[in-house]
């Protein structure tokens, strides 16, 4: 068969942070940050992706760093269509096809019909023939290879860049859920506000991001550290300080209490039959949030019902538009077109 005739199915997991492409046949092709930049005269694309992730708080005024994902929302319409398409030439690429090809997005949960139709235009303007939309919960339960098509409940919580999605699924469908504004982008923006609220000193947010990686635990013991390097508010200048895993769970805090409450919410709310269900089996824990040391045990404290992390929880979404792509016919039950 001629491969210039093939048409191209792709998933993407267009993130606030990040986006993570899927393609058939060819597999997992990477992951990729959401930042575009642009030039503020010709509005031609210089950058996007890595490139234009390292020009953030570097680059010159002629050029504008976009972040066109805000909490799981597209916010840049322009900009995410450029975004989208150069993504969507490169996978063409890959497969030399010409044909203008089918696009599945994970999207947050609770986005209005508005929402969604503004994620749809923007993809089939990016050159998609067809577009179609899953929530994220139900592709990150596929991911880990959970049974979402039994008459039996499905906890899912997966912790985004954006958003964290609560899910419980039975029967293929979404019984009861909820996203709240909170992931990993207010992760940074707590740190950097405990820091320059407590220790004087103004850091960016991707040093915010390296020390929550680096330190990223809410275990009390054992304690770790990580050095920061900022301006101080006082003097302008520049100052360095020693961030303890201590700092980095009081800086959270308040975030994960408002994870947890959301959790409770739902759980609070679910029909004695499915409560059963989930008690047994657990909440199972996906997203690069789930990835934060000790999170899962803490959880299981508040909820009182096993947390399980998700095999490599930052990849279950894409894992399950992978699954859905290669058994579309299948799985476009629940799928999305509005």
């Amino acid at each position: 068969m001629n491969k210039m005739k093939i048409k191209s199915i792709i998933g993407i997991d267009l993130g606030t942070t990040s986006t993570k492409i899927y393609v058939k046949d060819l597999g997992f092709l990477g992951e990729l940050p959401t930042v575009i930049a642009i030039h503020k005269k010709t509005q031609k694309v210089i950058a996007y992706g890595e490139e234009a992730n390292k020009m953030l708080g570097r680059s010159p005024a002629y050029i504008e760093i976009v972040r066109p994902v805000l909490q799981g929302i597209i916010t840049h319409f322009d900009e995410a269509m450029m975004f989208l398409e150069l993504i969507i030439r490169d996978a063409l690429k890959k497969q030399y096809s010409l044909l203008r090809p089918k696009i599945i997005i994970s999207i947050p949960l609770d986005l209005t019909d508005v929402q969604k139709r503004g994620v749809i235009e923007v993809a089939k303007n990016s050159g998609a023939s067809e577009v179609y939309l899953i929530e994220c919960p139900l592709a990150s339960a596929l991911g880990t290879n959970l049974n979402i098509d039994i008459a039996k409940g499905t906890f899912v919580v997966d912790i985004g860049g954006g958003t964290t999605d609560i899910a419980i699924i039975s029967y293929g469908g979404i019984v009861l859920g909820k996203s709240i504004k909170i992931g990993g982008d207010s992760f940074n923006r707590s740190i950097c506000n405990y820091v320059k609220e407590n220790f004087n000193l103004i850091i960016g947010e991707k040093q915010a991001e390296l020390a929550k990686i680096e330190i990223g635990t809410i275990h009390p013991r054992p304690e770790k550290s990580y050095l920061l390097k900022g301006r101080d508010v006082n003097s302008g200048l520049p100052r360095e300080f020693l961030f303890t895993s201590q700092n980095l769970r009081e800086s959270l805090e308040e975030d994960i209490s408002r994870i947890t409450l959301a959790i409770k919410d739902i759980i609070n709310a679910t029909p004695p039959d499915l409560l059963n269900d989930i008690s047994t089996d657990g909440c199972f824990l996906t997203g690069g949030g789930a990835l934060i040391e000790g999170l899962n045990s803490y959880l299981e404290k508040e909820i009182k019902m096993p947390v399980i992390i998700s095999d490599n929880p930052k990849y279950a979404a894409i894992r399950g538009l992978g699954k859905i792509i290669e058994e579309l016919d299948y799985y476009k039950r629940l799928l999305i077109n509005v």
